[in-house]
């Protein structure tokens, strides 16, 4: 029998959120946790070893994932977009088999939809979450063999234009959850109303 992949988990977590006026990742949920520890709780119950980019000499992110299982990458580029923070965390990830890339900013993805994601895995094929209709949304798994064309992503459209040369299959995800994020303070409001008991 062959040996399940080696998968990492990256949480992207080196935007400066600018729109919300405050650190949304901080925001607390109403069970008193942050977005970010959320986030990487979630990533956690994978499985997946956990890696966390940052953006360099954030101290309170680092604080919030130096209380978990998750191994913080600073990004020294972060302040030239999601493109170049893509590339530098890539480039400090161990060998793996692949890397499901996840927004630290979407909070309704849950750790079944991780692992469906994940369970697609395929050598020769990116992996994507995606709505009912098949509209491509988060998280992305990228294989070993396409890594490399991260390490040089740049700017700050992560790797959206990457992604549309390369083989992809859509893993639909209930409701909204590929596609829904914090942006503002009204999504934010959004997400507590329909996550509060």
């Amino acid at each position: 029998m062959s040996r399940p992949p080696s998968l990492a988990v990256l949480i992207m977590a080196a935007g400066q959120s600018q729109r919300m006026g405050r650190d949304k990742l901080l925001l607390c949920g109403s069970d008193g946790i942050t977005l970010l520890a959320h986030r990487i709780d979630t990533a956690i119950q994978t499985g997946h070893r956990v890696f966390v980019a940052l953006p360099p000499g954030d101290t309170r992110r680092l604080d919030v994932v130096s209380r978990t299982e998750a191994t913080p990458i600073p990004c020294p580029n972060a302040h030239l977009g999601m493109g170049h923070s893509l590339s530098d965390a890539i480039k400090m990830l161990p060998s793996c088999d692949g890397v499901l890339i996840l927004l630290a900013d979407m909070p309704a993805l849950t750790s079944d939809d991780l692992r469906n994601v994940s369970a697609g895995y395929d050598p020769d094929w990116v992996i994507r979450g995606g709505a009912q209709d098949l509209a491509p949304g988060h998280p992305v798994l990228i294989p070993a063999r396409f890594l490399d064309r991260l390490e040089t992503l740049e700017g700050d459209q992560g790797a959206r234009n990457l992604l549309k040369s390369l083989p992809t299959r859509i893993v639909p995800l209930p409701q909204d959850h590929a596609s829904f994020d914090i942006d503002t303070q009204e999504d934010w409001q959004s997400w507590l109303d329909r996550s509060t008991p």
